[in-house]
């Protein structure tokens, strides 16, 4: 989500996969099904030493109960313990749930409402903190995470737990739905969840100490009980991730700090990385530059045939959209949303990106996610003007509209946001531009009232399942004031309805429910303007070896070691 990058997730994440919250304005970050790993030019991982990673945009939070980018989600990945997890591993190996701070898969009851977890003991936080890690500690995550006054993500995603709801909302002060008790933590929802051990698996749920403050704003260094520790942070300057003394698990931890350095142009980044003065692009890479970083570091390269591949290439469990905020005048009618569909220059956007950057698509749904149907709605070789004409003519709509486009301030934002300036300007939107830092765009696109019309947006799973793409993304029942996901602010009750139906199903009918809907969404109802399935682009120092593409998370920090 990392991502910070210009997908939530946020993350930036998946099982068996955002982003989300996000990836790199540059070049990508996030998840996906497939993976790849380079190893360390012995068998056995190097020890020790401190790596070097090159930030151009600071990552948004590093409290667990506020991060959503992809570099966040990254980092909480070698720093998080959890109920359940996915083990360091590339491929499907990687994208299984096993338990962490469990001590085995939970018990269901016999009506699967309710999750019983047993808690291993002898988990430590990090210094300086002396707390041991019990089911209290993850009774007291739920409640801090969903405290009103915390305003985390993260209460979209658990609302069924019985209770919850109200808790949200300010109308009780507990959460009867969950209940610790010794080693035992209680789980109740409201209704079956086919999804639910994905979604208590997602960062935002990850151990801190009881005594952890509510705090809208974040914990700079709230202690984790994982293999790495966030030490300091200053923000938009430095992070340091050092390793966990306290930590008794059997993640690997191989070298000893990672230092971030945040602000550093790509270009420059690109140099240093190249020259070993840095060890990684932690937000992606200057897509002018993929190219040559491919031939010249790639896993054809003469560098990787001597066993020093630096440039990894892996698809996303995500996709880019333009979101089109329905309560503004003119976008609450969707033959004016189709018509944006349908004049968008696709491939013509997605070469801004560069070399790698991924395929284009027309559709919510990334390939990988189940359900995901190849429902060829808008032209993805190039725009149909003609189409698109004809219905801004049956919208009714008064012409020109004039619209504003909010999108970040790093490239290649600025030059694929001037494509789609020109390809609307051809059906009578114009668009004005407005550049932000990647945080305060993603901010103002989640507050309600935020008078913008078009949003450059994308989206990387948080746990590969299509309602973390639909309903997470399109159901208005639960829109929040502020840091809200929802950019298009979409509302409809009869596909509230649908989502929700669809919630509630199970295996196959559960997939090929949502492939439907998802054909449904994107032609009739048209809020997003699907345009790219991304690829994540991972540039190393020749200095770094043992790189896992951890199916989740992206590249496995805790497993990268020296060579």
């Amino acid at each position: 989500m990392k991502r910070p990058g210009l997908f939530v997730s946020v993350g930036a994440l998946a099982v068996g996969v955002s982003l989300m919250a996000a990836a790199g304005c540059g070049g990508g970050g996030g998840s996906s099904n497939a993976a790849g790993s380079g190893g360390s030019s012995s068998g056995q991982a190097q020890q020790g030493g401190t790596l070097h990673f090159n930030l151009q945009s600071d990552t948004d939070y590093t409290d667990p109960a506020l991060a959503y980018y992809q570099v966040s989600w990254q980092q909480e990945y070698a720093t998080c313990l959890k109920l359940l997890n996915y083990p360091d591993k590339a491929g499907d190996e990687g994208s299984q749930l096993v338990p962490e701070a469990a001590s085995s898969l939970p018990t269901v009851s016999s009506d699967g409402k309710t999750y019983t977890f047993t808690i291993k003991p002898g988990f430590k936080f990090s210094p300086p903190s002396t707390e041991t890690v019990t089911a209290k500690t993850f009774e007291n995550v739920f409640l801090r995470d969903l405290n009103p006054k915390m305003s985390s993500p993260s209460a979209s995603f658990v609302r069924d737990i019985t209770g919850a709801s109200d808790y949200v909302a300010g109308k009780s002060k507990t959460i009867p739905g969950i209940k610790a008790n010794g080693d035992t933590l209680t789980i109740s929802l409201d209704q079956q969840a086919p999804d639910f051990l994905s979604r208590v698996a997602m960062p935002f749920f990850c151990a801190v100490p009881t005594i952890t403050p509510v705090n809208s704003k974040g914990e700079q260094t709230p202690p984790s009980a994982g293999p790495y520790y966030v030490a300091s942070r200053t923000p938009n300057r430095t992070i340091v991730l050092k390793k966990n003394p306290n930590y008794t698990g059997d993640r690997p931890a191989n070298v000893d700090e990672i230092d971030y350095s945040v602000g550093v142009e790509f270009d420059q980044s690109v140099l240093e990385v190249k020259q070993g003065q840095a060890d990684y692009m932690a937000d992606g890479t200057p897509p002018a530059q993929n190219a040559a970083l491919h031939a010249q570091f790639g896993p054809d390269s003469p560098a990787a045939a001597q066993g020093h591949e630096q440039y990894f290439v892996n698809p996303q469990l995500g996709f880019r959209y333009i979101a089109m905020n329905t309560t503004r005048t003119n976008f609450d009618n969707a033959k004016v949303r189709q018509a944006v569909s349908y004049a968008i220059d696709r491939p013509t956007i997605l070469k801004q990106m560069g070399a790698d950057a991924g395929a284009v698509t027309d559709q919510y749904l990334p390939p990988g996610i189940p359900g995901f149907q190849d429902a060829q709605i808008y032209p993805t070789d190039g725009p149909d003007l003609a189409k698109a004409k004809q219905l801004m003519q049956e919208s009714g709509v008064k012409l020109p509209i004039n619209a504003v486009l909010y999108t970040c301030n790093a490239s290649p934002c600025p030059e694929r946001t001037q494509v789609m300036q020109q390809n609307l300007k051809a059906i009578g939107i114009n668009v004005k531009i407005k550049e932000f830092e990647r945080a305060v765009q993603f901010g103002k696109e989640g507050t309600k009232g935020e008078p913008f019309d078009l949003a450059d947006e994308g989206w990387l799973a948080d746990y590969a399942d299509p309602f973390d793409f639909i309903n997470v993304l399109l159901n208005g029942e639960h829109i929040p004031a502020t840091n809200g996901v929802n950019f298009s602010f979409f509302n409809d009750p009869t596909y509230n309805k649908k989502m929700d139906d669809a919630a509630q199903l199970s295996g196959q009918e559960r997939y090929s429910t949502y492939g439907q809907l998802d054909a449904d969404l994107a032609k009739n109802a048209a809020p997003l303007a699907a345009w790219d399935n991304d690829n994540q682009i991972d540039f190393f120092s020749e200095n770094v070896g043992c790189q896992v593409y951890q199916p989740v998370y992206g590249m496995d920090f805790a497993a990268l070691c020296h060579q």
